[in-house]
């Protein structure tokens, strides 16, 4: 327990830094978008091409992490759709639950990836979430179009922003350079490594500074049930899956783990442009960002067998 807490505690604490810092104004309003533009378009990208690059990716079931993947965020979807007319909500509220519930937060999965498991952990954790976006972005984009309120359908922003996701970019660009072997200068690497240092520090402030409390105290019956199915369902249902899947060692610990992060901040973007209930979804995000620090540590503390 103690090693959980020593590994989590820190990826929050940056995350209340950041919080406090942008709701006291300090150092200043204008910091924060760029500050978060700068870690998904450079500093993350920079610290996943570096840890692929010259990660050992032989002994990892890719094969079986995509089954994973697939097999787990579309149960996940098909839990929503059931539910759905029992929550009582209209088409926007409901695209922002599916959101808040298939969505992962990849700078909250990094940074416990690094700190609990290692280089090896945030190699996985890469490879994982290459195959996750894409996968729940075409879900996400298919329920706006369908349930969304005046958003246009988008359906060619699927492969527009699988294709332009900085992070996804990385991932495949690291593989390929560590598949074939391509060079890699010195100079280069150290120049990623010096970034990618900073990626993760910068990225969790960013999580904390968009944070807004007030906004968990509307649409109260939706949020509650949005964060049960993600933060509790959603690592049930994954270690159900994994027993399927047959993925093991380090790709079932970083399945579990990342089933349990809250919801990315990317949420909020697409529900403001193509329809969705973006109120309903900046507070979904807020309380699972706020919450995920018990769940975390529960699975946490699971996978690493201090019950």
């Amino acid at each position: 327990m103690i090693a959980v807490v020593s590994a989590i505690a820190p990826i929050f604490i940056l995350i209340v830094i950041g919080y406090v810092f942008k709701r006291s104004g300090f150092p200043g309003d204008g910091l924060w978008s760029p500050a978060e533009r700068l870690a998904y378009f450079v500093l993350l990208p920079a610290l996943l091409v570096h840890t692929l690059a010259g990660a050992d990716i032989d002994g990892i079931q890719i094969d079986r992490i995509i089954y994973t993947v697939l097999a787990l965020v579309g149960v996940m979807t098909a839990a929503c759709l059931l539910l759905r007319p029992f929550l009582r909500i209209d088409g926007p509220s409901f695209t922002s639950v599916l959101q808040g519930t298939v969505r992962l937060n990849a700078y909250i999965g990094f940074a416990v990836a690094s700190a609990f498991f290692g280089p090896a952990g945030l190699t996985v954790a890469a490879v994982f979430v290459a195959f996750a976006m894409p996968t729940v972005n075409v879900i996400s984009i298919a329920a706006m179009a369908r349930y969304g309120a005046g958003g246009k359908p988008g359906w060619w922003r699927i492969p527009y922003q699988i294709a332009t996701n900085p992070l996804i970019i990385a991932c495949v660009a690291g593989i390929l350079i560590n598949l074939f072997e391509l060079p890699q200068p010195a100079w280069l690497l150290g120049a990623l490594d010096i970034l990618g240092k900073a990626a993760l520090p910068i990225a969790l402030l960013c999580v904390g500074a968009g944070l807004d409390l007030s906004l968990g105290k509307t649409h109260f019956g939706a949020i509650a049930a949005t964060c049960l199915l993600k933060l509790v369902a959603m690592p049930v249902v994954a270690w159900g899956v994994l027993q399927f899947t047959g993925l093991t060692g380090l790709g079932l610990s970083i399945t579990m783990m990342m089933a349990a992060t809250p919801a990315s901040p990317g949420a909020y973007v697409l529900a403001r442009q193509l329809g969705g209930d973006a109120p309903l979804m900046a507070g979904i995000v807020t309380v699972e960002t706020a919450l995920s620090a018990v769940t975390l540590s529960v699975v946490l503390m699971w996978l690493s067998g201090s019950f």
